[in-house]
């Protein structure tokens, strides 16, 4: 059974730490030990019950064959970087997925997803790597939703959308069928997305408009 440790401390990542601890009473083969995080202030404090074992020095000293991790932070820049960071430090990932999800087996998932309760991934979605999909959030037929995008509680992406790298999307907001949102996009809670959004760009409103565009690496 693999020692999960979760990659974050706040809200995000108790959230991430109760999935895994379902997917555990469900069967799942999982062992969470406890979070790291990278303010020192944080080191040694009890969240939830878990432990904050310190920052990613922690891993030095650690069997890294027993070690799985998870990213749980909501940002998806910071998300980026903490995983880049992860990954030169030889480390493996794992999923949380909440036994309460309906998933479709002919969609693809792919590491270090994080999937909460209630969501509904229909037949042919792709879930790229490093993925949040947060409580109620549907995700319909040949959708793409691109590395480190976040999408936020109560979100509808109809059928063929394609959500690009980096994306954050707001609580309740709605995209309509065949919509393309552009890398390390925003998009504002409540909006409904009827036309493509450039990359780099914050949308807000109904229907969704455009009003701020930032370029992004």
């Amino acid at each position: 059974m693999p020692k999960v440790v979760i990659i974050g401390a706040g809200g995000h990542a108790r959230e991430t730490l109760e999935i895994l601890l379902h997917a555990r009473e469900e069967g799942e083969d999982v062992d969470p030990i406890g979070f790291i995080d990278e303010n020192p202030a944080n080191h040694g404090r009890i969240i939830d019950g878990f432990p904050v074992l310190g920052d990613f020095q922690w891993f030095e000293d650690a069997n890294l064959s027993e070690i799985r991790v998870i990213c749980a932070v909501g940002k998806p820049k910071l998300a980026q970087q903490l995983v880049r960071k992860s990954k030169e430090m030889g480390l493996q990932f794992i999923n949380a997925i909440s036994p309460a999800a309906h998933i479709s087996p002919k969609a693809r998932i792919g590491k270090g997803v994080i999937i909460f309760p209630h969501v509904v991934i229909s037949t042919g979605v792709i879930i790229e790597d490093f993925v949040t999909l947060n409580v109620a959030v549907t995700v319909s037929h040949d959708t793409i939703v691109g590395k480190y995008s976040n999408i936020n509680p109560g979100a509808h992406l109809a059928g063929n959308v394609k959500i690009d790298e980096g994306c954050y999307v707001g609580m309740g907001a709605n995209v309509i069928q065949g919509i393309s949102i552009g890398r390390w996009s925003v998009i504002g809670a409540g909006a409904v997305v009827i036309e493509d959004i450039p990359a780099g760009s914050t949308a807000v409103g109904v229907p969704a408009k455009v009003i701020k565009n930032k370029s992004h690496g």
